[in-house]
């Protein structure tokens, strides 16, 4: 008989995200959590009754009693699924930890939370082998004793872990320690790996699913969790990759040349099919203007920020065409003078102070542009 499960990691619950204005950060934490709502809707419209979940339920082991409570109470609302968690180097089972606590905390009949290396039968003939981390940085493969696990003939087996394998590596930049091919020494049918936060395949029996909500500008691609369906004997598992994210995180860059450039990047940027306050973009500009557009560049980013959830449009790498005319800030004069100067630095094509030049200049176009009639800049002449 078919098994099907959720395999999902990385939740990170309680994570910060200091960077961003407050609201937002509220609304990126938010995110987090409802991801679970979404992990049991995939579940559920699939048939499916059980998630496991490879580490990193939580960010950190000293959050908030709110904090550690919040996943717990949305797990136990959809009570026709079992969450399986293990902890991962994030939330590590040390001695203090919200492991240590989850009694207390009343942890739902419907989450399964396994903290020692031991068999444990999550459905009839079904076992998982979880490989729970007790410390931040393992320094041994936590899968190892997998091999040796007995768990009776017909047993289907299912690793549960969280760390980086062999060769392959971690978001963390530390070096792997889990065997690419326990799944094989193992005789698992699958092994289900927390960690690295985009969902990808190390071989047809060992995956990654990532993080099911994303939480950085990093093309790895997360925001997704797995259906995994273990078929007949000896058979590869099938792989189903799901999207459960409700922000997209977009790390971009844009050669421009003129304004109508960055029109025509907003084009595809609308054209994602993800609706446009949902989208996180980081954007980098370079390339050399005019005067005009280089003013145009501001306006413009205000327009598109209003449109999205976020916006960091990075502009130290535009500069200015060479032979501009400079008479927009008058024919003579201090200010003049200094756009003079700030206009030969930045277009420049060797010059290390261009993007610092450029920048300068463009803040004193927006403030010259501010004491007009607009917030246009005039035709070339002499300053009013």
């Amino acid at each position: 008989m078919n098994f099907s499960f959720i395999h999902t990691a990385d939740w990170q619950i309680g994570k910060p995200f200091r960077n961003f204005p407050e609201r937002l950060a509220g609304r990126l934490e938010e995110a987090r959590l409802d991801a679970i709502d979404r992990l049991a809707e995939a579940a559920q419209a699939r048939g499916i009754r059980h998630v496991l979940v490879a580490g990193d339920i939580w960010d950190s082991d000293r959050l908030s009693s709110r904090e550690e409570r919040q996943p717990l109470v949305r797990m136990g609302k959809h009570a026709d699924v079992t969450w399986v968690l293990i902890p991962g180097n994030h939330d590590a089972a040390r001695a203090g930890s919200v492991w240590s606590r989850l009694a207390n905390l009343g942890a739902p009949a419907n989450v399964v939370a396994l903290v020692e290396p031991r068999p444990a039968e999550i459905a009839p003939g079904v076992v998982v082998l979880p490989a729970p981390l007790i410390s931040r940085r393992p320094g041994s493969d936590p899968t190892a004793w997998m091999d040796h696990a007995e768990t009776g003939a017909g047993t289907r087996r299912i690793g549960l872990a969280h760390g980086s394998v062999q060769g392959f590596g971690s978001d963390d930049g530390s070096e792997g320690i889990i065997d690419a091919a326990r799944a094989k020494r193992a005789g698992l049918e699958y092994l289900a790996l927390g960690d690295w936060h985009g969902a990808i395949r190390i071989n047809a029996r060992t995956w990654y699913s990532g993080t099911p909500e994303p939480d950085r500008f990093k093309d790895n691609e997360p925001g997704e969790a797995l259906a995994v369906t273990l078929g007949p004997a000896g058979a590869d598992p099938v792989v189903e990759r799901i999207a459960t994210g409700r922000f997209a995180w977009v790390d971009d860059e844009v050669d421009v040349a003129t304004i109508q450039d960055l029109d025509r990047f907003a084009t595809t940027i609308r054209r994602r099919g993800v609706v446009l306050d949902r989208i996180m973009l980081k954007l980098r500009l370079k390339g050399r203007l005019s005067l005009v557009d280089l003013i145009a560049v501001e306006a413009w980013r205000d327009r598109f920020a209003a449109e999205l959830q976020y916006l960091d449009c990075d502009t130290r790498s535009l500069g200015l065409v060479a032979g501009l005319d400079l008479d927009v800030f008058g024919t003579s004069g201090e200010l003049r003078t200094a756009a003079t100067t700030l206009t030969a630095l930045a277009s420049a094509p060797d010059e290390p102070r261009a993007a610092d030049a450029s920048e300068a200049l463009r803040q004193l176009l927006s403030i010259l542009a501010e004491v007009r009639d607009g917030p246009q800049v005039p035709d070339a002449g002499a300053v009013r």
